[in-house]
């Protein structure tokens, strides 16, 4: 007899790490030769991906493993040390910090003994996250059904973009096919332009998955029980390549003014001037604009044409010229007031639901004309 709880249970190992980086040598004056993480617009990968994928693939044929999205994409608020790797990770209310016994502050460098300790996470109040050194991080662990091996592969992100795509694929699968494991997806790197507040525009690549999936090719996949799955937990000592050098808690001469559970935030030069190669290359985006990505992604999904997008802001009040150009900006154009997009994303909502509903009638192979 089979032991409930467990003989259903199966173990995935973590086969490898894919990058989304390299280590270049810095050029600068005075730190000739000294390494630091460098993005790149391609997948940096195992030789075994390399083997089916070529060397510099900008795409990945995956499937998720299991149902459970904090399985697979976790997500946290993490702080990272050159010398002791992970230090904290919080949610955003309560978290963890890897604190030095004697002093009660970050372990860096000069710690000897550290233990976990639970504290409140509020990032408004952080001085790591408010210095840049704290950063939202992505654990994506998926499979790569076309490269020989039994097992998951994991990418690290640091992205806003890279993290509101993946989450909103989930969401979108889950939503339309009532799942998202075992479902084949192709996982893309691809250009963004961004314009950060203070920084003139840039282009950086962003993870997500292309929406090309016929939906009545898959529809069969949603009937398949789920499989139950145990993946590995997340390799969270590595910072993402994503997460520059800015973003990194560099160990640094302790404070004098430190006491037991504080963290005093940095003000020596140095930590600015860090590789200033890659300064400033993560943009530190505003919550507002999680809105805009949620409304731009639903009109990528949804395949909406200028002219549709045209007839419903003609028809707001007041009526507006926007077209589907405007979607393809990094941050909303001054007329869409979130109110507006507010109003737009739940028309949107409903759209959706009667795309859903006419693909059922078509795939019961019912007439949806009436």
């Amino acid at each position: 007899m089979p032991i409930e709880g467990l003989s259903e249970l199966v173990r995935i190992p973590r086969l490898g790490k894919i990058h989304l980086g390299i280590k270049a040598k810095s050029q600068q004056k005075g730190k000739e030769g000294k390494e630091y993480p460098k993005a790149t617009d391609y997948f940096v990968v195992p030789d075994e991906v390399r083997k089916v994928y070529g060397d510099k693939p900008t795409e990945l044929q995956i499937m998720f493993p299991v149902e459970e999205p904090e399985l697979f994409a976790q997500q946290w608020l993490r702080a990272y040390s050159m010398t002791q790797g992970l230090v904290c990770i919080g949610s955003g209310i309560e978290g963890r910090r890897k604190v030095d016994v004697d002093t009660g502050a970050i372990a860096d460098h000069e710690t000897r003994q550290w233990e976990w300790k639970e504290i409140s996470c509020d990032p408004q109040e952080c001085p790591e996250y408010q210095t840049k050194r704290c950063r939202r991080v992505m654990n994506l662990q998926f499979l790569l059904p076309e490269v020989p091996g039994l097992g998951v592969y994991q990418i690290d992100t640091s992205s806003f973009y890279s993290i509101v795509n993946i989450n909103s694929m989930i969401k979108m699968l889950k939503g339309i096919l009532g799942r998202c494991s075992m479902v084949p997806l192709t996982l893309a790197l691809g250009p963004i332009e961004v314009s950060p507040p203070g920084i003139t525009k840039k282009t950086v690549h962003i993870l997500h998955i292309k929406k090309d999936i016929q939906l009545s090719k898959l529809a069969h996949i949603a009937q398949l029980p789920p499989a139950r799955v145990l993946i590995p937990e997340a390799d969270t000592e590595e910072p993402p390549e994503d997460l520059f050098p800015d973003g990194v808690i560099k160990d640094r001469p302790r404070a004098k003014t430190q006491g037991p559970g504080t963290a005093q935030p940095s003000t020596s030069p140095e930590d600015s001037e860090l590789f200033p190669e890659e300064a400033e290359e993560i943009p530190q985006i505003d919550e507002e604009l999680k809105g805009w990505m949620i409304v731009k992604d639903s009109v990528k999904q949804l395949n909406l044409t200028d002219g549709q997008i045209r007839k419903w802001f003609s028809q707001a009040s007041p009526p507006l010229e926007v077209g589907l150009e405007d979607f393809a900006k990094a941050i909303p154009p001054e007329k869409m007031t979130n109110d507006l997009l507010s109003k737009f994303q739940a028309m949107l909502d409903v759209y959706r639901e009667r795309q859903k509903e006419k693909e059922r009638n078509h795939l019961h192979g019912t007439n949806d004309e009436s």
